[in-house]
């Protein structure tokens, strides 16, 4: 079974699993192996220290009912929270796209990061905007600008992404919009754009080619969630499932 989550990165030290410190996967991994569920899991994206998620994935191996696996992990797990499911028994890695959202103070030019955006949609080599340093190809789809709630969000959409990538190009928007100007010279030459802090960056959702079922959650359980929460923007996103 697939199952869709949401966590408040600034609570953990990354997502993947690691030796000796809290991160997402590893409280996922324990409270299964905990309870009996499973030894292991695969996750569909890999978020940075300090970015959270509003619809990662996981895929589970288990006999349990998905409603069985939710509750054990919701009433177990602070500052994570499981709230859709899917039967389907694929690797989650294979999804037909990641939606990513950066929030922006309300102060730039929104036009001139419209047209910083143009720069980097289609097929590129982001070798200049990543620490990777193989396969470092890969396109973004769409790349869209605009205010929302007193601020700019800045959405991604792509297969897959290369590690920092969308920190880097979001640093870069917002030197153009303060007047540095470039074009796609910036593939070819290597420049120093800096890196965007993580904390403003959510994973929205991970999609593929079928829907997720959504369980209805208590209140006592939502309540919980919210109370060991940071807040801030994926507050927000959260009381609107």
């Amino acid at each position: 079974m697939l199952l869709k989550f949401a966590y408040d990165g600034t609570k953990f030290y990354g997502y993947q699993r690691q030796p000796g410190i809290i991160t997402v996967e590893g409280e996922i991994i324990r409270v299964l192996q905990e309870y009996g569920v499973a030894n292991k899991i695969r996750s569909a994206s890999r978020t940075d220290r300090g970015v959270s998620a509003l619809g990662n994935v996981i895929r589970v191996d288990t006999s349990m009912k998905p409603q069985d696996v939710i509750g054990i992990l919701n009433s177990s797990l602070q500052n994570i929270f499981f709230h859709s499911y899917s039967m389907q028994n694929v690797n989650p890695r294979f999804a037909e796209v990641r939606w990513y959202r950066y929030h922006l103070p309300d102060i730039y030019d929104i036009s001139s990061l419209k047209d910083a955006a143009k720069v980097f949609v289609g097929k590129h080599d982001f070798r200049n905007f990543t620490r990777a340093r193989k396969n470092t190809v890969l396109q973004i789809d769409k790349i869209k600008v605009e205010n929302f709630n007193g601020m700019i969000v800045v959405d991604f959409f792509a297969r897959y992404y290369l590690w920092n990538l969308i920190r880097r190009i979001v640093a870069a928007m917002q030197l153009y919009a303060s007047g540095k100007i470039f074009n796609e010279r910036i593939f070819d030459k290597r420049f120093n754009f800096g890196l965007a802090p993580p904390e403003p960056l959510i994973l929205m959702d991970v999609q593929y080619n079928f829907p997720f079922i959504r369980l209805r959650i208590r209140e006592k359980t939502l309540r919980r969630f919210f109370d060991h929460f940071a807040g801030g923007a994926i507050y927000y996103y959260l009381s609107k499932l």
